[in-house]
């Protein structure tokens, strides 16, 4: 059983992050605009507005256009996920000013995606089950039923959490080098490795997050925070509307910091999956350097 070499991955995915940073950019930039335009459309039409309005007739044309909204977003994030995932395996080399491709391999990589997130669904729901049978076979003390609940969703959510990063972490590049849909090859590759490719994950993500965390806050934290005083006199739901005005007011700029942060975002997370897989299919450590 391979072991994946933790700092190496991490050094690998900041090198090719910000030593490609151009080429990312030149691969992404394209069909990263399409991405914002698609993520943005839903809330220039008013599609959140016309489904708070409980009227079917209104309600149905709009399902079916975020049922197209949501098939065009993961098909061009397919295509910016296979021309980095390719740049980081070494399969593309040399710079990038444009770049806009939707063949067989994003397909592919839409598929593979979609069944992740399939999989990801049902084993959510066969959690929320578990937790409603928990309760369920406690019996009557609540005592009982709330201890038996949180040892149920607390080993749940690590099952969970240990098999979605089993599945999800080598997905890309599996799915790129051996141009094929499979989950059973990613699990493979990473089984032992779980608390690595953890602390892999942890190291590149929460930069970035903490950046697009705070510029939000940024954004929107005087109004959050003017909620405060009457959080009490407000019911979830209403607490939850107030919240997603504020976030609906700022939508543009959000995603406009979301499509900023994407290259680094994207470098790191796919750079450090790129070297995992070298690293665990072939048995030898992929090079230092990034491509």
């Amino acid at each position: 059983m391979k072991k994946l070499s933790v700092g190496p991955a991490i050094r690998f995915a900041f090198q090719f992050a910000f030593g490609q940073l151009g080429t990312i950019i030149g691969l992404i930039w394209a069909p990263m605009v399409a991405v914002a335009v698609v993520t943005f459309l839903p809330h220039a039409l008013g599609d959140s507005e016309a489904l708070q309005g409980q009227n079917p007739a209104a309600a149905a044309p709009v399902i079916l256009r975020g049922l197209v909204f949501w098939l065009a977003n993961a098909v061009l994030s397919a295509c910016v996920t296979v021309a980095v995932m390719r740049q980081a395996l070494g399969l593309r080399t040399g710079p990038a000013i444009f770049h806009f491709s939707i063949g067989m391999a994003e397909l592919r990589m839409t598929g593979a995606v979609m069944l992740f997130k399939l999989i990801a669904f049902v084993l959510m729901i066969g959690l929320v089950l578990a937790l409603l049978a928990a309760g369920t076979l406690a019996g009557s003390s609540e005592i009982a039923a709330a201890a038996v609940t949180a040892v149920v969703g607390i080993g749940g959510a690590c099952a969970l959490l240990y098999a979605l990063t089993q599945l999800g972490f080598l997905l890309a590049p599996v799915t790129v080098a051996e141009n094929r849909i499979t989950l059973e090859r990613g699990w493979t590759l990473a089984r032992g490795n779980f608390w690595r490719i953890t602390s892999v994950l942890f190291t590149v993500t929460l930069p970035p997050l903490l950046i697009l965390l705070g510029a939000v806050f940024w954004l929107t934290g005087r109004e959050l925070l003017a909620l405060t005083p009457v959080l009490d006199k407000l019911t979830p739901e209403v607490l939850s509307d107030r919240i997603q005005t504020i976030l609906d007011a700022h939508i543009a700029t959000i995603i406009g910091i979301q499509f900023i942060m994407a290259p680094f975002t994207l470098g790191l997370f796919l750079g450090a999956a790129a070297y995992a897989y070298k690293e665990l299919a072939a048995g030898a450590p992929a090079p230092a350097r990034a491509p």
